[in-house]
């Protein structure tokens, strides 16, 4: 299923791009630029705001003005918060025009739901008929012809590769990279490369390794970390009233607006760490806190073994008293 996304601001688009990878496997999208009058181009499923195409309220009107710019194609709407005008709509007109409503703040939970829910809407594809072939006009095959030179092999399975709990850094362990670069969004220096592979981390084997540690009080802030992140549940590390880390285990992103060195070096100081305050938030906060600071999203495996490298690597830790900022 190809979803064309129309209207979204860059940050927004990099979310949808990161959700679309890690939750709606085999599904592709694409963007196209939408304002006041646009009409969309035919797709598979349209992902559009309301308010960019300066439909923000329910009239006559508006609601005329609506079908001519979707052209018949099956769309998720996005509505504006607390919005009850598009409420309004003729239910057999929305029926009959495969619309499904998304209303801001939404989760993750609710954009899958509601790309599925439309993607259920769409008629069943017609089967392709093969031209009819006339008999007269076909030549004679050969009777020596052998089947078996016209048959391919089968392709052999690809190997699943399993990742065992480590106890030391995997060196090679690498897993496709997730492009996640829109305009405007900055790429992670660690998967700024689309195609390649990178090392992960999993929540797991960062608590095996602290387990395997001959030191229990040492390196505070990855063992907060641990605790929080075999939970399951999203959290947020703060290191002052602006900057923090949010994590989202159950969709396995982490967004932060605090440099990265500067977390390496709370992971290396047990005394900067003592000072991290970190608390469980639920899902729907977790995304809206991203998005409103206008945080990068990054993978959170590939997040977890850089830091882990950082701080368990390197035999030397900051001064006691250094400060992070």
């Amino acid at each position: 299923m190809n979803v064309l996304v129309a209207g979204l601001s860059p940050r927004d688009e990099a979310a949808f791009g990161f959700f679309m990878s890690r939750s709606m496997k085999g599904w592709t999208w694409e963007s196209t630029p939408a304002g006041r009058g646009t009409v969309l181009p035919k797709a598979d499923l349209l992902l559009a705001d309301l308010v960019s195409l300066g439909l923000a309220q329910w009239s006559q009107s508006a609601e005329a003005e609506l079908l001519r710019v979707l052209q018949g194609s099956t769309a998720v709407l996005l509505l504006p918060s607390h919005d009850r005008t598009w409420a309004a709509m003729d239910a057999g007109t929305v029926k009959q025009h495969a619309l499904v409503w998304l209303a801001r703040p939404y989760g993750t939970e609710d954009m899958r739901r509601a790309l599925e829910a439309a993607a259920a809407l769409q008629p069943p594809a017609r089967p392709v008929q093969p031209p009819p072939v006339s008999t007269a006009a076909a030549p004679m095959v050969p009777t020596t012809l052998s089947v078996a030179a016209t048959r391919r092999p089968p392709s052999s399975p690809a190997p699943v590769a399993n990742r065992p709990p480590m106890v030391a850094m995997p060196a090679a362990q690498a897993r496709p990279r997730v492009a996640v670069h829109r305009p405007g969004v900055a790429p992670d220096p660690v998967t700024a490369q689309a195609g390649d592979e990178v090392p992960g981390l999993s929540a797991v084997e960062l608590q095996a390794r602290l387990a395997a540690l001959p030191e229990p009080g040492r390196h505070v802030f990855l063992r907060k970390l641990s605790a929080m992140l075999m939970t399951g549940r999203p959290f947020e590390a703060r290191f002052t009233v602006q900057n923090s880390v949010i994590f989202h285990p159950p969709d396995g992103w982490v967004a932060s607006n605090t440099p990265m060195q500067v977390i390496e070096r709370v992971g290396l100081s047990d005394a900067l760490a003592a000072a991290v305050m970190v608390r469980e938030i639920d899902g729907a906060q977790a995304e809206e806190r991203a998005q409103r600071l206008g945080m990068p999203l990054r993978e959170l495996d590939t997040f977890l073994w850089r830091l882990a490298a950082a701080a368990l690597d390197r035999k030397a830790s900051p001064p006691a008293g250094e400060r992070p900022f």
